[in-house]
This record gives structure tokens, C-alpha cells and sequence, in this order.
């Protein structure tokens, strides 16, 4: 009876090719909110009415480039960026696992 191959330490070539888009996409989304929180404000209205002697100026709601926008943004980026973390840590915790499964020593049996 032959033993079954070993599953190879290196991680798929597609899951890196996700990790390194998905960083990407967290470094760009961080970077935009940085671009838009960093542009003027050019946006609003007021009216007036001319018998009444009284101007009257709406309270924004959602603006595009208001202050939402950066903020969605840069969580989005944060958590794509925190995602890409949380699998690089995974994973060198997996592997550190399987190698020492391979050895046959467990977390106890250092140095015997």
C-alpha cells in the first residue's frame, strides 16, 4: 500500500493571485479616500426669496464628495487590507501546523 501524497506547503498560485488583487484594491480604495477628503468642498445651494428678507439653506443629505465618501472608502480599504492580513497570518499559522506534524514532535517535545 502506497502512502498518499503530502498536500504541498506552497499555497495555490489562484490564491495568491486574489490576495495580491485584493491588497491592491485596499491600498487604491485608502488612497482615494485620501484624494477625495483632501479636495475642496465645491457643492451647495441657497435660496432666496426676495420679498421675505430671508435666505434659506437646506441641510445636506448624501453629497458625492461630502464626508461620507472618504469614510466609506477608506473602510472599505481597510477591510479588504485586513482581510489580506488575517490570511497571511492564517495561513503561516497552518503551515507552522502541518510542519510540525511532519516532525512528529509535538509542542512539548522541544528539545528531546
Amino acid at each position: 500500500m502506497t502512502a498518499a501524497p503530502s498536500p504541498s506547503p506552497r499555497p495555490a498560485c489562484t490564491a495568491n493571485l486574489v490576495l495580491a488583487a485584493l491588497g491592491l484594491v485596499g491600498l487604491v480604495l485608502l488612497g482615494a479616500a485620501v484624494w477625495v477628503s483632501s479636495r475642496p468642498i465645491t457643492y451647495g445651494w441657497f435660496a432666496y426669496a426676495p420679498l421675505s428678507d430671508s435666505t434659506y439653506v437646506p441641510a445636506p443629505a448624501f453629497v458625492p464628495g461630502g464626508p461620507g465618501l472618504p469614510v466609506l472608502l477608506a473602510t472599505g480599504g481597510a477591510l479588504a487590507l485586513g482581510a489580506v492580513a488575517g490570511y497571511v497570518v492564517g495561513r503561516r499559522g497552518r503551515l507552522a501546523a502541518s510542519r510540525v506534524a511532519d516532525d512528529g514532535a509535538g509542542p512539548g517535545d522541544v528539545g528531546r
